[in-house]
Parts: structure tokens; sequence; C-alpha cells
């Protein structure tokens, strides 16, 4: 006999191009409103000039700022992100068995941007003044070990991976 468990969504949370929320970004979307505009930085020898990023972003006012420095950007997104919405399901600890919550998070791809910046600063001065963040602080699960211990979630904790399909 097989037992019937529901996986039900009870908020949203979303930072993109067209706002710092799902309801903004909802809102733009129904507008009509692109969030992809001329880029304001240089790419050298790429041809390409125009994109989406946050607007009127400030990660200190979602996540301390000792952690903020410790993870790359990708993972400050997903965290931000997922916070809205346990915040948007109107849940309090005492709606839940912990053990029964768990997190799920996909993404493309990892941490590009400390990826990046660990490379130069290997190549420039030496594995020593690599960051010893670095590793845990570009890993996908990093997102939903974070939002699990923040939250207390006990249940399954889970990361993908798979490029574009996620």
């Amino acid at each position: 006999m097989l037992l019937e468990r529901r996986v039900v969504i009870t908020g949203l949370g979303a930072l993109s191009p067209l706002g710092n929320s799902a309801q903004i970004s909802w809102d733009a979307c129904l507008k009509g409103t692109s969030g992809i505009q001329k880029i304001d930085f240089e790419i050298p020898d790429c041809p390409v000039s125009i994109g989406g990023k946050l607007k009127n972003f400030d990660v200190n006012e979602y996540l301390p700022a000792k952690e903020s420095r410790r993870i790359d950007p990708f993972i400050q997104y997903g965290v931000i992100a997922a916070n809205q919405a346990i915040k948007d399901s109107g849940l309090s600890h005492n709606d839940y068995i912990p053990e029964r919550v768990g997190v799920s998070f996909g993404s493309g791809i990892g941490g590009l941007h400390s990826i990046e910046k660990n490379n130069h600063i290997l190549k420039k001065s030496g594995i020593r003044k690599v960051s010893p963040f670095f590793v845990p602080g570009s890993i996908v699960n990093m997102i939903s070990g974070l939002v699990s211990i923040e939250h207390q979630f006990k249940g399954p904790n889970h990361s993908v991976v798979t490029a574009c399909s996620t």
C-alpha cells in the first residue's frame, strides 16, 4: 500500500531583474516590464551589451555582513529568496514537525563569482592566499543547508545541479 503524501507550495520568494520580491517581480511581468537593459560594466572581448541584474539590492538588508562576506552571491540570492518564501507562507515553527520539512534547491551551476575570484588569487599569490571559505562558500548545497539550519528544518536536504534543466 502506498502512502499518499502531498507536497505543498506555501510561499514564494524571488530576486530578479524585475524586482527584489516575488510580488514585485510578478507585478512587473503583468505590466510587460522588462528587466533587461544595457549593462553598465565592461566585459572585454564580449559582443553582448545587454543583460539583467538585480537593482537596488543591498545584501546587508537581508543577511548579516559576516555571513554574506563568506558566501557567493548566488548563495546569498538563494537563501534570501527561500527566506522570503518561508515568510510568505505564514508558517511559524509551531505549525510543522521539523523532521517533516525539507529543502530542495536547484541551480544551473555553483558560485562562478567565487571560483573566478579565487582562481585569480591562486594564480597571483599562491594557494595559501585562497580563502578557506572558498569551497563551502561556492557550492550549491550551501543554500539548502543554510536554509535548513536557520529554520531548523530537519527533513530531507537536497540540491540539484543540472545546467539549464533546473
